[in-house]
Protein backbone atom coordinates (compact mmCIF):
# COMPACT_ATOMS: atom_id res chain seq x y z
CA UNK A 1 0.00 0.00 0.00
CA UNK A 2 2.60 2.52 -1.05
CA UNK A 3 1.68 5.83 -2.41
CA UNK A 4 3.24 4.67 -5.54
CA UNK A 5 0.22 1.81 -5.77
CA UNK A 6 -2.60 4.97 -5.65
CA UNK A 7 -1.14 6.78 -8.40
CA UNK A 8 -0.84 3.87 -10.69
CA UNK A 9 -4.38 3.30 -10.23
CA UNK A 10 -5.98 6.56 -10.97
CA UNK A 11 -3.07 7.18 -13.96
CA UNK A 12 -4.07 3.85 -15.39
CA UNK A 13 -7.46 4.61 -15.02
CA UNK A 14 -8.22 1.52 -12.36
CA UNK A 15 -10.41 3.39 -9.88
CA UNK A 16 -13.23 1.00 -9.60
CA UNK A 17 -13.81 2.70 -5.73
CA UNK A 18 -14.93 5.60 -7.43
CA UNK A 19 -18.58 6.13 -8.25
CA UNK A 20 -20.79 8.12 -10.17
CA UNK A 21 -23.34 9.52 -8.02
CA UNK A 22 -23.57 10.57 -4.66
CA UNK A 23 -23.67 8.14 -1.85
CA UNK A 24 -26.85 7.78 -0.58
CA UNK A 25 -26.08 7.02 3.03
CA UNK A 26 -24.30 10.61 2.70
CA UNK A 27 -27.24 12.50 1.94
CA UNK A 28 -29.61 10.56 4.49
CA UNK A 29 -27.48 10.90 7.04
CA UNK A 30 -25.47 14.33 6.94
CA UNK A 31 -27.93 16.15 8.42
CA UNK A 32 -27.89 14.25 11.37
CA UNK A 33 -24.75 15.95 11.90
CA UNK A 34 -26.65 19.55 12.25
CA UNK A 35 -23.78 22.08 10.53
CA UNK A 36 -24.59 25.41 9.43
CA UNK A 37 -23.71 26.14 6.12
CA UNK A 38 -19.88 27.21 5.89
CA UNK A 39 -18.89 24.32 7.95
CA UNK A 40 -15.67 22.78 6.66
CA UNK A 41 -15.56 19.70 6.06
CA UNK A 42 -12.46 17.66 5.79
CA UNK A 43 -12.55 14.21 3.41
CA UNK A 44 -9.54 12.18 3.75
CA UNK A 45 -8.24 10.20 0.61
CA UNK A 46 -11.09 12.05 -1.65
CA UNK A 47 -10.07 11.17 -4.76
CA UNK A 48 -12.34 12.81 -7.42
CA UNK A 49 -15.48 12.26 -5.46
CA UNK A 50 -18.98 13.70 -6.50
CA UNK A 51 -19.11 13.77 -2.78
CA UNK A 52 -17.52 16.81 -2.06
CA UNK A 53 -19.58 18.61 -4.79
CA UNK A 54 -22.89 17.53 -2.75
CA UNK A 55 -21.26 18.82 0.56
CA UNK A 56 -20.23 22.26 -1.57
CA UNK A 57 -23.85 22.56 -2.87
CA UNK A 58 -24.67 22.25 1.21
CA UNK A 59 -22.91 25.19 1.42
CA UNK A 60 -20.06 23.86 3.22
CA UNK A 61 -16.39 24.68 2.65
CA UNK A 62 -14.91 21.40 1.15
CA UNK A 63 -10.96 20.21 2.77
CA UNK A 64 -10.03 17.52 0.12
CA UNK A 65 -6.68 15.01 0.67
CA UNK A 66 -5.41 13.13 -2.26
CA UNK A 67 -2.29 11.78 -3.01
CA UNK A 68 -3.22 11.75 -7.10
CA UNK A 69 -2.91 15.10 -8.59
CA UNK A 70 -4.74 13.84 -11.81
CA UNK A 71 -8.13 12.88 -9.35
CA UNK A 72 -7.97 16.16 -7.97
CA UNK A 73 -7.32 17.99 -11.68
CA UNK A 74 -10.39 15.62 -12.98
CA UNK A 75 -12.70 16.81 -10.41
CA UNK A 76 -12.09 20.53 -10.90
CA UNK A 77 -12.00 19.77 -14.72
CA UNK A 78 -15.50 18.12 -14.26
CA UNK A 79 -17.34 20.61 -11.99
CA UNK A 80 -15.47 23.36 -13.59
CA UNK A 81 -14.16 25.12 -10.36
CA UNK A 82 -12.18 28.25 -11.82
CA UNK A 83 -8.86 27.87 -9.07
CA UNK A 84 -5.30 28.75 -8.25
CA UNK A 85 -2.57 26.83 -7.45
CA UNK A 86 -0.16 27.15 -4.65
CA UNK A 87 2.61 25.22 -3.54
CA UNK A 88 3.17 24.94 0.73
CA UNK A 89 4.38 22.95 3.63
CA UNK A 90 4.93 19.91 1.02
CA UNK A 91 1.99 19.89 -1.09
CA UNK A 92 0.34 21.33 -3.67
CA UNK A 93 -2.82 22.98 -3.01
CA UNK A 94 -5.74 23.82 -5.22
CA UNK A 95 -7.99 26.78 -4.27
CA UNK A 96 -11.02 27.74 -5.41
CA UNK A 97 -14.90 28.03 -5.27
CA UNK A 98 -15.39 26.11 -1.90
CA UNK A 99 -12.48 24.06 -1.99
CA UNK A 100 -9.48 23.51 -0.98
CA UNK A 101 -7.61 20.81 -2.15
CA UNK A 102 -4.59 19.38 -0.95
CA UNK A 103 -2.36 17.11 -3.05
CA UNK A 104 0.09 15.20 -0.89
CA UNK A 105 0.33 12.33 2.15
CA UNK A 106 -2.69 12.51 4.40
CA UNK A 107 -0.61 11.89 7.16
CA UNK A 108 1.74 14.53 6.65
CA UNK A 109 -1.53 17.68 6.62
CA UNK A 110 -0.19 20.29 8.77
CA UNK A 111 -2.07 20.12 12.25
CA UNK A 112 -4.09 23.68 11.37
CA UNK A 113 -6.37 21.90 8.91
CA UNK A 114 -7.61 19.11 11.24
CA UNK A 115 -7.56 21.86 13.93
CA UNK A 116 -10.11 23.68 11.53
CA UNK A 117 -12.22 21.03 10.42
CA UNK A 118 -15.81 21.20 11.60
CA UNK A 119 -16.86 17.71 10.68
CA UNK A 120 -14.88 14.82 8.62
CA UNK A 121 -16.55 12.69 5.81
CA UNK A 122 -14.95 8.91 5.32
CA UNK A 123 -16.69 6.58 2.65
CA UNK A 124 -13.64 5.51 1.20
CA UNK A 125 -10.60 6.31 3.65
CA UNK A 126 -10.46 3.79 6.18
CA UNK A 127 -11.59 0.88 3.91
CA UNK A 128 -8.73 1.84 1.98
CA UNK A 129 -6.25 1.43 4.01
CA UNK A 130 -4.41 -1.97 5.23
CA UNK A 131 -4.66 -2.45 8.81
CA UNK A 132 -1.26 -1.02 10.37
CA UNK A 133 -1.99 2.17 8.17
CA UNK A 134 -6.20 1.66 9.63
CA UNK A 135 -4.40 2.09 13.31
CA UNK A 136 -2.09 5.31 12.34
CA UNK A 137 -4.98 6.38 10.59
CA UNK A 138 -7.31 5.99 13.72
CA UNK A 139 -4.98 7.52 15.78
CA UNK A 140 -4.27 10.85 13.70
CA UNK A 141 -7.80 11.85 13.65
CA UNK A 142 -7.87 11.51 17.53
CA UNK A 143 -4.68 12.95 17.97
CA UNK A 144 -5.96 16.11 15.44
CA UNK A 145 -9.24 16.48 15.07
CA UNK A 146 -10.82 19.46 18.28
CA UNK A 147 -13.15 17.78 20.37
CA UNK A 148 -16.91 17.93 19.70
CA UNK A 149 -16.00 17.59 15.77
CA UNK A 150 -18.17 14.78 13.80
CA UNK A 151 -17.00 11.92 11.68
CA UNK A 152 -19.76 10.73 9.15
CA UNK A 153 -18.17 6.99 8.16
CA UNK A 154 -18.75 4.41 6.21
CA UNK A 155 -17.63 0.79 6.34
CA UNK A 156 -17.75 -2.63 4.65
CA UNK A 157 -17.56 -5.65 6.04
CA UNK A 158 -16.95 -9.03 3.77
CA UNK A 159 -15.59 -12.42 4.23
CA UNK A 160 -11.57 -11.34 3.30
CA UNK A 161 -10.55 -14.85 2.38
CA UNK A 162 -13.19 -13.95 -1.04
CA UNK A 163 -11.27 -10.71 -1.92
CA UNK A 164 -8.18 -8.93 -1.05
CA UNK A 165 -8.34 -4.96 -1.01
CA UNK A 166 -8.52 -2.56 -1.03
CA UNK A 167 -11.54 -2.03 -0.09
CA UNK A 168 -10.73 -3.71 2.71
CA UNK A 169 -13.04 -5.47 5.04
CA UNK A 170 -13.42 -3.79 8.50
CA UNK A 171 -16.07 -5.02 10.83
CA UNK A 172 -18.05 -3.13 13.22
CA UNK A 173 -16.20 -4.66 16.46
CA UNK A 174 -12.34 -3.01 14.84
CA UNK A 175 -14.00 0.14 14.12
CA UNK A 176 -15.50 0.61 17.67
CA UNK A 177 -11.30 -1.09 18.58
CA UNK A 178 -9.60 1.59 16.59
CA UNK A 179 -12.00 4.38 17.49
CA UNK A 180 -13.24 4.49 21.11
CA UNK A 181 -10.72 5.58 23.50
CA UNK A 182 -10.75 9.12 22.04
CA UNK A 183 -14.42 8.95 19.78
CA UNK A 184 -17.97 8.40 20.83
CA UNK A 185 -19.36 5.48 18.49
CA UNK A 186 -22.73 5.38 17.38
CA UNK A 187 -23.99 2.94 14.79
CA UNK A 188 -26.62 4.41 12.32
CA UNK A 189 -27.42 2.02 9.67
CA UNK A 190 -26.39 -1.33 8.65
CA UNK A 191 -27.52 -2.84 4.88
CA UNK A 192 -26.72 -5.60 2.13
CA UNK A 193 -24.70 -3.86 -0.17
CA UNK A 194 -23.50 -6.43 -2.47
CA UNK A 195 -25.96 -5.71 -5.26
CA UNK A 196 -24.99 -2.19 -5.19
CA UNK A 197 -21.45 -3.36 -5.51
CA UNK A 198 -21.74 -5.51 -8.56
CA UNK A 199 -17.89 -4.75 -9.06
CA UNK A 200 -17.08 -6.37 -5.62
CA UNK A 201 -19.46 -9.18 -6.61
CA UNK A 202 -17.40 -9.96 -9.81
CA UNK A 203 -14.18 -10.15 -7.58
CA UNK A 204 -15.35 -13.12 -5.74
CA UNK A 205 -17.87 -11.54 -3.16
CA UNK A 206 -21.03 -13.87 -1.86
CA UNK A 207 -21.85 -11.18 0.66
CA UNK A 208 -21.14 -7.75 1.61
CA UNK A 209 -22.60 -5.77 4.25
CA UNK A 210 -21.89 -1.64 4.46
CA UNK A 211 -22.24 0.33 7.86
CA UNK A 212 -22.51 3.63 8.48
CA UNK A 213 -21.12 5.53 11.86
CA UNK A 214 -21.11 8.97 13.37
CA UNK A 215 -18.08 9.49 15.33
CA UNK A 216 -17.73 12.25 17.67
CA UNK A 217 -14.50 13.87 19.17
CA UNK A 218 -14.54 13.18 22.98
CA UNK A 219 -13.78 16.16 25.16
Amino acid sequence: MESNFWLEQWNKGETGWHRDDVHPDLTAHWPTLGLPQHSRVLVPLCGASLDMAWLAGQGHEVIGVELSQSALEQFLARHRVRHIVMEENGFRTFLGGRYQLWCGDFFALPDEVFASADAVYDRASLIALPPDMRKRYAATLGDRLSPGTRILLITFTYDAAQMKGPPFSVPDDEVRALFHERFDVAELKTIDALAANDGLRQRGLTALTETTFILTRKP
